[in-house]
């Protein structure tokens, strides 16, 4: 296997550069707009999520390619390339290519490489360098960000540290913790600071056997009584779909709250059982239950006195008495 060997000792106000040098040759292997974000969580347990640019402040960003590491002082970039892995704290994202933007700290201006430091206990002062920070990742081709138990796929990831904001792009995105998978035709952002994900174009969460899809999902996550993460609550947008095992509601916005089960469904909404329909303006479903309730119009609407409730319900036909057998023919 290819083993991973640190050879730059040059820190960037924190990230820490390696590459990966091949092994001997007998160890050679054979050839996944929100709103503004508030006050992160404190959370600092197993379910603290993607939380990769609240540990900026004194965990390294390690970075490791098998093909090599590429450091440009114009642009301001290092370039990873060959199975490229970034690691900070419990997160990493690994891609084909991974591409890290540093600059200079605000304050601060870079030191002669040559110049040290007077107090040997000054880290930050004492390497070329230093005064630097990593602001933004990219990463491309079969990118993966994951912490101890949420994971996010995509073939493209933009993640501004600075906002504590990724945005995935491509085929084939999502992201899964231990009780939810969240899909995405468009994009999938995640909000570290709120723990909430924003899923673009068909957009789908799925919990067991429940299935809410919409043109826009935001999905708030949180720990649960397991301390890991999961879906407390999903905001639908538009082309609402909700699918449980005996019903589909359709309708223009829906809200579920994961912990109570319940998801109201509001606009022209549809519910269908079997063969029986129920048309109204606003639906409760209890997923846990298994009652559903139409009503004219969500609680407090204008006008909702004028307003009814259709339902057409379709008897299940009787299956045909079988056929008497024939008496049998006398000899």
């Amino acid at each position: 296997m290819t083993r991973l060997v640190p050879v730059l000792g040059l820190l960037l106000g924190g990230l820490a550069l390696a590459i990966a040098a091949p092994a001997a040759a007998k160890d050679k292997p054979a050839k996944p707009a929100a709103a503004q974000a508030t006050k992160p969580a404190a959370s600092s347990g197993p379910g603290a999520g993607l939380d990769f640019a609240d540990q900026k402040s004194g965990t390294p960003l390690e970075i490791y390619a098998d093909q090599g590491l590429e450091l440009s002082q114009d642009a301001k970039t290092v370039i990873g390339r060959g199975n490229a892995k970034a690691i900070r704290g419990r997160v990493t994202v690994t891609a084909d290519v991974l591409i890290a933007h540093y600059r200079e700290k605000a304050g601060q201006a870079p030191r002669p490489a040559k110049e040290k430091a007077k107090d040997p206990k000054d880290k930050d002062t004492d390497q070329a360098g230093s005064s630097s920070e990593v602001w933004r990742v990219e990463a491309d081709g079969h990118v993966t960000i994951a912490s101890t138990d949420q994971t996010a796929y995509g073939d493209h990831a933009d993640y501004n540290i600075d906002d504590a904001v990724v945005v995935l792009t491509g085929k084939d995105l999502k992201m899964v913790t231990p009780t939810d998978t969240v899909t995405a035709v468009d994009s999938l952002e995640y909000w570290e600071h709120r723990q909430q994900a924003v899923a673009r174009g068909k957009a789908v969460a799925v919990r067991a056997d429940k299935r809410i899809q919409a043109d826009i999902l935001v999905a708030d996550f949180g720990e649960n009584d397991d301390k890991q993460m999961a879906m407390r609550r999903a905001h639908a947008y538009d082309h609402v779909i909700l699918t449980t095992a005996t019903e589909v509601v359709t309708g223009d916005r829906g809200d579920y709250d994961a912990e109570t089960g319940i998801v109201t469904i509001s606009g022209s909404v549809k519910m269908t059982r079997n063969d029986n329909q129920l048309d109204g303006g606003y639906a409760v479903v209890n997923l846990n239950t298994g009652i559903s309730r139409m009503y004219p119009a969500a609680p407090g609407a204008a006008g909702a006195a004028d307003r009814q409730v259709k339902g057409l319900f379709i008897p299940q036909k009787k299956a045909a008495p079988a056929a008497e057998s024939a008496p049998a023919k006398a000899r």
